[in-house]
């Protein structure tokens, strides 16, 4: 289709090629999109969807200083545009299920149409909402609707002295025998762009999603992720949030307590008049929690989901 993201991206790449070649002849020679997007690719590891490769940073210093921060910003543009113009390529190689290709359909037409509306200099590195932006377009994250999914990430081992001799056993018995290991899994990421499904329906079609992704990649362990709002007693103070709790559980999740930290304060009381109250009270201490669910009790869920007849949002 003529409207589709990477048509849409194919010609953007050649107008911003121009316009960086007008403004600053030579840029691209010296640096090639193509370059910065294999160095990317040769550092897909473990974690961190916001990490710079060193060459990638000293790239972008180098682009900053000559041509400053503006041009940078462009070049990001262009980086994005050639990436999701590349995709149906990419998608192969990368065997991804429908489901997934057409949440990445519905983020490359929004990465795409917002060139025009975000912040001046939005997309430079160190602003995380760009940072997500790229990893979606390289596939390190995957848009799975309510979550994006970290592809290649792992659970700290530290997790099992955080909550206790008891948590430390449970920790111990589940990753080893549940999980078989620390990694690799699937992390999920919080992007505030998709908080409009945070619902029960959205949240199940999410991990449906996960699922889809899980039988197509054998290595994947399980997904995890850490938040407050898998605190108990965040669901105790707001019934309403429990389905984002319980239905990981009812499936064969386990969680396990983390901690406090800033974030996890920041985020428990952002949206919630009570839950503001109770922290300023010293009632509530908000606190993260790690949701694990293993690989074979997620696939289990998500047949059972659809035997019963439930599927994907359209």
């Amino acid at each position: 289709m003529s409207d589709s993201p990477s048509h849409r991206a194919a010609a953007l790449v050649l107008e911003l090629e121009s316009r960086l070649e007008r403004s600053h002849p030579g840029l691209l020679d010296e640096f090639p999109p193509q370059q910065y997007i294999d160095e990317l690719d040769a550092s897909q590891t473990y974690g961190g969807y916001g990490k710079v490769p060193v060459a990638v940073g000293e790239s972008c210093a180098r682009i900053a200083e000559a041509a400053g921060l503006d041009t940078l910003d462009l070049y990001h543009r262009l980086i994005l545009s050639t990436l999701i113009a590349a995709f149906d390529h990419r998608r192969q190689a990368e065997r991804l299920p429908e489901s997934i290709v057409s949440q990445c359909a519905i983020e490359f037409h929004r990465i795409l149409s917002q060139f025009e509306t975000t912040k001046p200099r939005f997309y430079l590195h160190g602003n995380d909402l760009f940072a997500k932006d790229l990893a979606i377009c390289r596939g390190k994250l995957l848009p799975c609707g309510a979550e994006l999914v970290d592809v290649l990430s792992g659970v700290p081992r530290r997790l099992a002295l955080t909550g206790g001799v008891v948590q430390m056993l449970q920790v111990a018995w589940f990753f080893s025998t549940r999980l078989r290991g620390f990694r690799p899994l699937y992390e999920m990421h919080l992007d505030p762009r998709s908080l409009g499904q945070f619902t029960p329906r959205g949240w199940d079609s999410c991990y449906l999603r996960i699922a889809d992704v899980l039988e197509l990649d054998s290595r994947i362990r399980g997904v995890f992720g850490s938040s407050w709002w898998f605190d108990p007693e965040a669901e105790r103070i707001t019934p309403s949030i429990g389905f984002l709790r319980q239905r990981p559980l009812g499936g064969g999740a386990r969680i396990f307590r983390v901690g406090p930290d800033e974030a996890a304060v920041r985020n428990a009381i952002k949206f919630s008049k009570v839950r503001k109250e109770l922290y300023e009270q010293g009632i509530y201490a908000p606190s993260n929690y790690l949701m694990v669910w293993a690989r074979d009790d997620l696939l289990r869920w998500a047949r059972e989901m659809r035997q019963q007849g439930l599927d994907l949002d359209s």
